[in-house]
């Protein structure tokens, strides 16, 4: 699991690895139509099928060493509020590395998915993870998904494309060089 941030905190963060304890908690995730709809999830799944899949895959990346979500737990509360983490993706036939994230709809809007992001992306260059790959980090979103854009941006990310995959559904790439990352 090299890439998936372990032990890591913020100010009112701490990440862990998601296990099947947190199955429940994140089942409302998958309640609003929204998510659907930004993720590309089937329609016609339910939200219990959905959240299975969910972990399936997210488990299935730690087994792979492909990165992974960690849980995302509220120190003030100790509860489960969201995902993050750092993930190997292919773009373009190249890998790449992305910071990856998604709140509980009632913990949106509170900057925890920017403080979230903005750790994971201080990991990966910290722990010169983007020196495996092309030595930038990005953030991969619908088109659509202005809050997560925001984030990104908020992330130090810019605009690097926006492409179309097979499915006809259209992404932004947000990203940010290792050389811009020593900048700041």
């Amino acid at each position: 699991m090299k890439y998936v941030p372990q032990n890591l905190e913020t100010e009112r963060l701490r990440f862990r690895l998601i296990d099947k304890s947190d199955f429940e908690a994140w089942l409302p995730f998958f309640s609003p139509d929204l998510n659907r709809h930004f993720l590309f999830l089937d329609p016609d799944k339910t939200a219990l099928e959905l959240c299975e899949f969910w972990f399936e895959k997210c488990l299935l990346r730690y087994e792979e060493n492909r990165g992974g979500l960690n849980a995302i737990i509220l120190k003030e509360t100790g509860k489960m509020i969201g995902q993050c983490g750092i993930l190997v993706q292919n773009m373009d036939n190249e890998p790449r590395l992305e910071v990856g994230y998604s709140m509980l709809p009632n913990h949106r809007n509170k900057g925890y998915a920017t403080e979230a992001a903005i750790a994971a992306k201080n990991y990966a260059f910290k722990h010169e993870f983007d020196k495996d790959f092309n030595d930038t980090v990005v953030s991969m979103l619908h088109v659509d998904n202005h809050g997560s854009e925001k984030v990104a941006i908020s992330n130090g990310m810019t605009l690097e494309k926006t492409f179309t995959d097979f499915g006809d559904n259209r992404f932004h790439v947000y990203s940010q060089s290792r050389d811009e990352w020593l900048k700041k």
